[in-house]
């Protein structure tokens, strides 16, 4: 999650308390349905649920350095299955709403070219969180699975 959120922000590890507030304002005023480029508040709500995560990350540790070493997770396959379709769900997201910009978010077909592009995007990522959600209940990873089934599932209404 540290890693996903730092990079919707443009941020690293070696980033500051006042880099995050930086761009958050910058992303809040591009984001915002009211007053930024897009009309859906879906990428809003994606910035204040990373920004809100980041914040409290940086309360607590006063870095944003992850201190578990990299070796260890790269031994959880299903952290890596997940780390995966995390990135790919954060690229086709970001992909589609940078392709449809200042247009309204429709998410019938016909009047929306571009969601069936996003959803053939999504499904991999689909496919993974279902794996681990059904085949690993016992994972850490399977709740955040679940509930990004359920985020992405707006995709498909």
């Amino acid at each position: 999650m540290l890693e996903e959120a730092l990079a919707f922000f443009q941020l690293n590890e070696s980033s500051s308390e006042l880099d995050l507030k930086n761009q958050y304002q910058r992303l809040a005023k591009r984001y915002h349905p009211d007053a930024g480029e897009y009309d859906s508040a879906v990428m809003f709500l994606e910035l204040q649920r990373h920004y809100e995560f980041l914040k409290e990350w940086w309360n607590t540790q006063q870095s944003f350095v992850w201190l578990e070493k990299k070796s260890s997770k790269a031994k959880d396959p299903i952290f890596e299955m997940y780390k995966l379709a995390k990135e790919k769900e954060t690229i086709a997201i970001l992909q589609y709403f940078e392709k449809n910009k200042n247009t309204p978010l429709v998410l019938e077909d016909d009047k929306n070219k571009g969601i069936e592009s996003l959803r053939k995007a999504l499904e991999p990522v689909r496919e993974i969180y279902r794996e681990i959600t059904f085949k690993y209940p016992n994972s850490i990873w399977a709740k955040d699975s679940e509930e990004s089934l359920q985020r992405i599932s707006v995709w498909w209404k």
